[in-house]
């Protein structure tokens, strides 16, 4: 494999690394608030974190996807184990794994880059700033951590291939990959040619941990190429191709404002570095100016202006830029180059500016879950019974504010209600939408509610519905 030893000794010294670290500090503190305010309850969350409290044991849903559920619902499923009793606890440990790991994942690829090879960082900067954001307000992060994942396996098998131990690294991380998520088809590939040319400036145990990540990702590939082609259901079809091919930057009226400002400094980035010689601060001022513009649109009308559908339709997209940018790398690593070649200063001025945008966009979305919350919570504590997808339209979003709106039409309002129930006691349950496509419970059939050690149902009475 080429090395560009002349450049990678300087490679430490560029501005990549304060950047990347100021972008980490930056990502840390609203992820840190969304942890508190257990903001990974939402969609599929409650409902997975009912099941954990009810069984202390992981809900592994979906076959393709188990290396990101079980680090995404450890810390519930230990506290569980462990004897917490109270579901919003329960949902802050939940919400520990599903934004704790992109960030702490992202971490670890700092240490696994050798001295002099750090400019490489740039891979998981720009998931952590670029991809993450635009679609992390999900609940359940499984694709988030799936690049992750990605992402240090790849740097692993670059970097670490030479020595024992990191052999054996490599072989644990790309086991790991191969059940990530069935998007990561492609990025397993690219991981297995990696390790295929390492076969060549490796020997012995080294070279045979390199031939075994190179057929377990080939075989990982082609499992999660069963699931594409064969899901547990269509609709999970149509929802892959949903997630992969586009629908994420939404429409004029539900637009994914986090997309969208990933896509103007993307823009601005390569606009920047293309005129490097030519005064590429004029394309740093002009994003940055798109960038403030988009962000006091996201902040005047917040409730109205973040769409949790956008986001949720993004899902896909932090595999998918993991699988291009890794394929770019691998290249860049055969042609002797490195990242700091397009890292320069102006650059990294769009991508830090990005990174305080972005962290000011999750900062805004916590708020209005932290509302949305205590109106329901308001709701199940002070009624009694069944309550109608109508009623609590009128009671939580009288105004008809969009996020509010969406929230409450999907079928994870029922699981959720139950989670906020006042000391435990359930009183009142809260009905999905009529047009939900699927709902977990039927009040009218106790058969379905959870039992739940932190459930009392005996003050629930079920009444005609309100």
């Amino acid at each position: 494999m080429k090395q560009s030893a002349g450049k990678d000794s300087c490679d430490d010294r560029t501005l990549l690394v304060p950047v990347f670290w100021m972008a980490v500090a930056l990502a840390i503190v609203p992820a840190a608030w969304a942890i508190l305010a257990s903001r990974d309850l939402v969609y599929d969350g409650a409902y997975y974190l009912l099941g954990i409290a009810a069984r202390g044991t992981f809900q592994l849903f979906e076959p393709a996807r188990l290396m990101p559920q079980i680090l995404q619902q450890g810390f519930a499923v230990a506290g569980a184990r462990l004897g917490v009793r109270d579901l919003w606890t329960l949902g802050v440990l939940f919400s520990l794994g599903a934004s704790g790991w992109p960030v702490l994942l992202t971490m670890l690829c700092w240490f696994v880059l050798p001295r002099g090879q750090k400019s490489w960082i740039a891979g998981p900067l720009l998931n952590l700033v670029f991809a993450i954001p635009a679609t992390n307000f999900i609940g359940i992060s499984e694709g988030i951590i799936a690049s992750c994942l990605l992402w240090l396996a790849f740097l692993l098998v670059e970097f670490r291939a030479t020595s024992p131990a990191g052999a054996l690294a490599c072989i644990a991380a790309s086991v790991a990959c191969t059940a990530a998520h069935e998007s990561a088809v492609l990025c397993l590939l690219v991981i297995a040619l990696a390790a295929r040319l390492h076969l060549r400036d490796t020997k012995g145990f080294c070279r045979a941990a390199m031939l075994l990540v190179a057929l377990v990702t080939l075989a990982g590939a082609g499992n999660m190429l069963r699931w594409i082609l064969f899901p547990r259901s269509a609709v999970e079809r149509s929802d892959f191709l949903m997630g992969m091919l586009g629908g994420f930057f939404g429409s004029p009226l539900a637009p994914n404002i986090a997309a969208l400002a990933s896509t103007i400094a993307a823009v601005g980035c390569a606009a920047a570095w293309i005129f490097s010689a030519k005064r590429p601060w004029v394309a740093v001022i002009v994003t940055i100016a798109m960038l403030v513009i988009l962000f006091a649109v996201l902040a005047a009308e917040p409730a109205e202006a973040i769409a949790p559908s956008r986001l949720f339709a993004a899902r896909g997209l932090p595999v998918a830029l993991t699988t291009l940018f890794a394929a770019l790398f691998l290249w860049l690593r055969q042609q002797g180059m490195t990242p700091a070649r397009f890292a320069g200063a102006p650059v990294l001025a769009i991508v830090l500016s990005l990174a305080v945008v972005q962290a000011a966009m999750q900062a805004l979305a916590t708020a209005q879950w932290n509302g949305y919350v205590g109106a329901l919570r308001q709701l199940v504590s002070t009624q009694v019974g069944v309550i109608s997808h109508k009623s609590a339209m009128r009671f939580v979003d009288p105004q008809g504010y969009r996020f509010r709106r969406e929230l409450l039409q999907s079928w994870s309002v029922e699981p959720l209600s139950l989670v906020l129930a006042p000391q435990g006691r359930v009183q009142a349950f809260i009905m999905a939408a009529p047009q939900a496509r699927w709902v977990p419970y039927d009040p009218g059939k106790p058969s379905t509610l959870p039992h739940v050690p932190g459930l009392d149902w005996s003050g629930f009475v079920l009444r005609a519905v309100r």
